[in-house]
């Protein structure tokens, strides 16, 4: 199946566009460095030449061109007099000349936002497209269970602890997408446009699960104990801004009372 998409058009398009013209501008800094230092050879300049061009050097019409002159050169030291005997020498210069290759051009842009679906499931083009387009919430949800989750190897050989072992990971991003989900949608409900529980006190719109974590790091429980007997508890790092927070989750204030208790 083959798919066309206008936003992929206009974003390989404006890349091809850049491309082209950081090449250029490295090929017109290459020009004026010629027939100096390593840059004195014809196998010097062409490597030269496909390093300031790479990935786009077929889009160029690039030529090299040769300058040859005959110069004389005296044999040996002193003055030049009647008998003074000369050789010929041969110099090259070169100087470079490109200009874009427009039909090549147009060639490759021609395929800019097509690509192509391949799947072995049976399903409706539609449905292909729509599975591909979720894609990146899946990939984010790995990221989740990598990361933040931190789910590493873990040596199982029976087949039943292994099962458990992947629904408790799976238990747990389900309760992460939905704390995600629902502090959202209680923010759009009540106008609430950002939340500053970033790091010194940034916002953001779409509060993720690792910026909850991280913004409820400091909530602690407190304990005071005399002779292995705790005679207080307080909770204590809970601000305003922390309990609108949990309001927003749809998790009461008071569950850390119940903590004390």
């Amino acid at each position: 199946m083959v798919q066309f998409s206008l936003a992929r058009l206009v974003r390989l398009r404006l890349a091809l566009k850049n491309r082209i013209a950081k090449a250029d501008l490295q090929l017109t800094e290459l020009s004026s460095r010629l027939n100096q230092y390593n840059l004195k050879t014809k196998e010097q300049i062409e490597k030269a030449i496909k390093k300031a061009t790479k990935g786009t050097f077929d889009l160029f019409q690039i030529q090299l061109i040769e300058d040859k002159q005959i110069v004389q050169r005296q044999i040996g030291p002193g003055k030049p007099g009647p008998n003074t005997q000369y050789k010929e020498e041969e110099n090259i210069s070169y100087c470079l000349e490109w200009e874009l290759d427009h039909k090549a051009i147009n060639n490759l842009a021609a395929r800019d936002g097509i690509f192509p679906l391949i799947t072995n499931a049976e399903m409706e083009a539609a449905e292909v497209l729509k599975a591909y387009k979720n894609q990146p919430y899946l990939e984010k949800r790995m990221y989740t269970a990598k990361s933040i989750l931190k789910v590493a190897p873990v040596f199982l050989k029976k087949t039943e602890r292994i099962e458990a072992m992947t629904f408790l990971y799976f238990i747990a991003l389900m309760i992460v997408s939905l704390m995600e989900r629902n502090i959202r949608k209680n923010m759009a409900e009540q106008g609430v446009e950002k939340l500053p529980i970033l790091p010194n006190g940034m916002n953001t719109k779409k509060p993720t699960w690792n910026n909850l974590n991280y913004f409820f790091k400091n909530v602690h429980l407190s304990m005071v104990e005399k002779q292995d007997k705790i005679i207080q508890t307080v909770t204590k790092g809970v601000t305003q801004l922390h309990e609108f927070v949990l309001k927003l989750l749809g998790v009461p204030p008071s569950v850390y009372a119940a903590i004390q208790d």
